[in-house]
């Protein structure tokens, strides 16, 4: 998934520990299962078996106390995912998955999922950001409490003494980074003076202390802050520090740090310093971060960076977005790259875009290339498509092709869409495996039409 590394290089930087992938992981597993239920017309599969599964029980979590998050910063909440020690899983040694072995899950072969990418990159950060924070706040709360501090919330937040842990466990810089985001909020520029001492060289500030101090200031500190943050993008030391220096240069948005990432992001000999620089530009809003991300995707880069450089142009919204694409489709003959750009055109509403996807899909001298055309089309044409990939059927004499229309098509429930297949289906002249794929695409329709042609089969 192209959009993942950006989500990856955030999580890095949070000091998030490996039990937060664990979390993400399991949510894009969910969220894949249930995409695949929910898909749109154009690309819902017929189930082959109908099996109910067995319950599942509820999860236990620990009560959590409900305070507003909205000032919190993530850099600084994102520490331990303790949380998930708290939750019981043993429900899961009881439950029966032998149903899954009766399932038929060929179908997903001819199937593309790209269109996930994004909403499931959202999901991943979303829960992995919520849980987080719930634990990370938490814990605070408890540290303060347990030094005779108090929010004036009530008695019950925190586990105090009874938790087992001593107060010479706890990291003084959490203390340290509550006092200086308090100090931004009631006034700037002591804030900025503070977060700037923290980052000198010999500061005596711990990394933890550092990364909160370059977040805030370029959450507060407009372009007077800038040149603190990239000096410590160009000439720190520890890795951490850089990437997270990096990473928060995008919410700048400030035009003097695009020369910067670009040289960060084409020539960085380090993978993790490439992440962090794609991170940043595809937050920062300007139209010369779209041209160093089509750079990127036209330079010798690993693929995974280039694809994700445009995953986050094809998210840009104006016409500049759609030029760099298609920039990027006429200036480079890499299938991979292309089809890439041809997922980003079914995201656009441009009919440029949508022109494109129809003569790759009608003339491209590269099957791989006319199928992921026709999918895009599906995605993003509404009741045209059906229109449109109809009439590509009629014409086309590719039998791979044809099976890409078809595929497509499943799903819908369009009057136009059923008398094909019942059409495609009837024929006997019609490979067998496209007319059983019809008559899966048919099993949900309650269409009187379609109960008879199935009824007529039988006899």
């Amino acid at each position: 998934m192209s959009d993942i590394y950006a989500m990856k290089n955030r999580a890095r930087n949070f000091n998030a520990f490996p039990r937060i992938l664990s979390l993400a992981i399991l949510v894009a597993l969910t969220v894949l299962a249930g995409g695949m239920v929910r898909n749109s017309s154009a690309q819902e599969p017929a189930p082959r078996v109908k099996v109910e599964p067995a319950p599942v029980p509820a999860v236990k979590v620990a009560p959590r106390v409900e305070v507003d998050l909205s000032n919190l910063d993530k850099m600084e909440l994102i520490d331990r995912m303790e949380l998930i020690d708290k939750m019981d899983f043993s429900y899961l040694d009881k439950m029966d998955f032998s149903y899954v072995d009766k399932m038929d899950f060929s179908f997903l072969d001819d199937m593309d999922f790209s269109y996930l990418d994004k909403s499931i990159e959202k999901s991943v950060e979303k829960s992995v950001e919520k849980a987080s924070k719930l634990y990370a706040l938490d814990d605070k709360l408890e540290r303060l409490a347990q030094q005779g501090r108090g929010f004036g919330i009530g008695s019950g937040i925190g586990s105090g003494a009874g938790s087992g842990r001593s107060q010479s466990e706890d990291d003084p810089c959490e203390f340290k980074i509550v006092v200086l985001e308090t100090l931004f909020r009631s006034d700037v520029q002591r804030g900025i003076s503070a977060a700037t001492d923290w980052l000198k060289p010999g500061s005596g500030q711990t990394v933890r202390c550092k990364q909160a101090a370059l977040t805030l200031l370029a959450r507060h500190g407009g372009k007077s802050a800038t040149p603190t943050i990239l000096n410590v993008a160009r000439n720190e030391t520890d890795l951490k520090l850089r990437t997270t220096a990096i990473s928060v240069l995008g919410a700048t948005n400030d035009d003097s740090v695009i020369d910067a990432l670009r040289e960060f992001a084409l020539n960085s000999p380090q993978n993790e310093i490439v992440e962090a620089s794609l991170y940043a530009l595809s937050r920062h809003t300007s139209d010369r971060a779209i041209a160093v991300l089509g750079e990127l995707a036209m330079s010798n880069r690993p693929l995974p960076f280039r694809k994700a450089a445009i995953s986050s142009i094809a998210s840009r919204p104006g016409e500049p977005a759609v030029d760099v694409l298609f920039k990027i489709y006429d200036g480079d003959s890499n299938v991979e790259i292309r089809k890439s750009v041809l997922y980003a055109f079914s995201r656009r509403k441009s009919e440029r875009a949508g022109a494109k996807l129809l003569e790759v899909a009608r003339g491209s001298d590269n099957v791989e290339l006319r199928k992921t055309a026709i999918s895009a089309i599906a995605r993003r044409s509404g009741d045209q498509a059906v229109d449109i990939l109809l009439g590509l059927y009629d014409g086309e004499k590719n039998e791979e092709i044809r099976d890409q229309i078809i595929n497509s098509l499943c799903g819908s429930n369009d009057p136009r869409v059923i008398k094909k297949m019942i059409e495609i289906a009837r024929n006997p002249q019609t490979p067998i495996e496209r007319r059983k794929r019809c008559i899966g695409c048919l099993s949900r329709s309650k269409d009187p039409e379609v109960l008879k042609f199935l009824e007529d089969l039988l006899k």
